[in-house]
């Protein structure tokens, strides 16, 4: 079997470096290893890696969840290759979902012992006219979320904050500060036969799995395996009130507020009626929104293979 470590040593400001100087003092099977340098260059790695003989691969990646989704884009539908993560990011929010490594040993057993072992998942994908045609592994989102994500990816709190092991504060701390200088706007969702309006809504997220933002169980009854995207948007509702349930995500008491409506399909049109919004995906800024977009959300059933592990 084929082993590849795609590792980012400046995910996690640094931690990536960390966690792979460990793994390799460890390792004792045979494997290769490709560093991303640039954005971006996790998944020219991954394709150029995958074209490689079809034969059964793992492809293991060394990063955070930005890492991941560049990694995964790039061998989606791929049934030669397996996919495993390390986790060295800040929020980490794939590996609140799904099985990932945690040491050299449990890497080596798996390839000894299961190295068949795995289960697919799917993609989300979302379109807007011919400027994106994504795949999301965790989430994408317009509005507050991409607000803060953009925020966070221009400041130095992160930083600092993961110096001392409180990255995952720095959504937090984000979100605080971007209460008070958001721009709501109105938003249509369409599917099949149904339509809603919301009216100043702060953001919709498009989910394949419950969590974003570092451990807000933001869509609790997503599932990355039911060949459906779970929608949730926030609307129609004060700062002072939004900020009370933000605390509220993290044990998934906000499913009780009137002011957040939760929308489950195979397939969205989601309409910008006014200004423009910022877009996310999987935590990764991806620009704005213009009025009067449309972007087509979906879902793309079985699009990865993920390692599981043996009992």
């Amino acid at each position: 079997m084929q082993i590849l470590f795609i590792v980012n040593k400046a995910a996690g400001n640094g931690k990536g470096k960390k966690v792979w100087s460990q793994l390799r003092k460890q390792l004792t099977i045979d494997y290769e290893v490709a560093f991303t340098k640039y954005e971006g260059h996790g998944r020219e790695l991954a394709k150029q890696w995958a074209r490689q003989r079809q034969d059964q691969k793992l492809l293991i990646v060394v990063g955070g969840d930005g890492t991941i989704h560049e990694v995964f884009s790039g061998v989606v539908h791929n049934k030669f290759l397996v996919l495993g993560v390390v986790r060295a990011g800040s929020g980490n929010d794939f590996a609140r979902s799904f099985p990932t490594f945690y040491n050299a040993q449990q890497i080596e057993d798996y390839v000894l012992n299961a190295s068949t072992a795995y289960t697919k998942i799917d993609a989300g994908s979302i379109q807007l006219s011919n400027r994106w045609d994504e795949l999301f592994v965790n989430n994408a989102g317009i509005g507050f979320d991409a607000y803060v994500t953009k925020s966070i990816n221009t400041s130095r709190l992160k930083f600092y904050l993961n110096k001392i092991g409180l990255g995952k504060l720095s959504y937090a701390f984000a979100v605080i500060r971007g209460l008070f200088s958001f721009e709501c706007f109105n938003v249509t969702i369409r599917s099949d036969h149904q339509e809603w309006q919301f009216q100043r809504a702060w953001f919709v997220a498009m989910c394949n799995q419950p969590y974003f933002g570092g451990g807000m169980k933001i869509s609790p009854a997503a599932k990355a395996d039911d060949g459906r995207v779970d929608i949730t948007i926030v609307h129609d509702i004060s700062r002072l009130k939004l900020l009370l349930i933000f605390a509220t995500v993290f044990f998934e008491k906000h499913t009780k507020f009137k002011e957040i409506t939760f929308l489950q399909g195979q397939h969205f049109d989601i309409i910008v009626n006014d200004h423009q919004v910022d877009c996310h995906m999987d935590g990764n800024y991806s620009g704005s929104v213009h009025q009067g977009s449309t972007i087509h959300c979906t879902v793309q059933q079985n699009a990865w293979n993920i390692m599981t592990k043996s009992s």
